[in-house]
């Protein structure tokens, strides 16, 4: 049996609509959020953030690009996709769905490479820095997670972490070449 072009479409949107139910009823089931909230006394919140885990080589491939929300609040460090791209078990599979009180975060730190390809709507090349941030889940899981992000100065402070002292740039001046 041969499906025509118009029986094509309606199961392959059949197809999409059962993964996105399976999904949401999966996340139901578990206590996920399907609608995020915001959280009270935020810190710190930035949207389109790009971020991976670096659980296994699959995650560390995988990730998301610009469509994280990381938000720190006065007790809670929380990373998660906005709707929809938290659906479809990608939070689960590519593990970027994080809240974890601020006690679990055991150590964030800049990184110094500058690879990340984030582009917005528009095309434009966004200017992100990276983050590496260790958390520790109420099980004892470690893992480690990849930020990108337009401000990871603040990011850092709502987290508590000292700024790295900047090393003093030495630019030469006109006159300070070498002997003759």
């Amino acid at each position: 049996m041969t499906l025509e072009f118009p029986d094509r479409i309606v199961l392959s949107a059949a197809w999409v609509l059962a993964w996105a139910g399976a999904s949401l009823v999966y996340r139901a089931l578990r206590g996920k959020p399907i609608f995020y909230r915001r959280l009270p006394r935020v810190r710190f919140r930035e949207w389109n953030a790009t971020g991976n885990s670096q659980r296994n080589w699959f995650t560390r491939l995988g990730g998301a690009n610009g469509c994280l929300v990381v938000q720190v609040s006065d007790d809670v460090l929380d990373i998660h996709p906005f709707v929809p791209f938290n659906w479809l078990f990608l939070p689960e599979i590519l593990g970027v769905e994080h809240r974890v009180p601020l006690t679990g975060v055991s150590s964030a730190r800049p990184v110094a490479d500058e690879r990340a390809p984030a582009r917005t709507i528009f095309r434009k090349f966004v200017k992100r820095r990276g983050v590496e941030v260790e958390l520790v889940s109420g099980e004892g899981a470690r893992e480690k997670v990849s930020l990108w992000l337009k401000e990871p100065e603040k990011f850092l402070a709502a987290l508590g972490v000292p700024p790295e002292p900047r090393a003093a740039k030495r630019t030469p001046g006109r006159f300070s070449g070498g002997t003759r």
